[in-house]
């Protein structure tokens, strides 16, 4: 799996579509916690971005659910 480096967007998407919503997630703040350990500030950010968008995207599938 190749994930883009600087886009949030796509890195969400490509997580969803390899992993599903809740395996993306726990990918993104594996993500965010190696950026941390690193020191690496921008791809945090980008990490933190990519976690708004996949618990937004965990809260519309629950909501279309319901």
């Amino acid at each position: 799996m190749t994930i883009p480096r600087d886009d949030p967007a796509e890195i969400a998407e490509v997580l969803i579509r390899d992993n599903g919503v809740e395996m993306a997630i726990e990918a993104a703040h594996d993500g965010t916690t190696k950026a941390q350990r690193d020191g690496d500030n921008y791809a945090l950010s980008v990490w933190r971005e990519v976690k708004t968008i996949l618990r937004n995207s965990q809260a519309d599938a629950k909501a279309s659910k319901n």
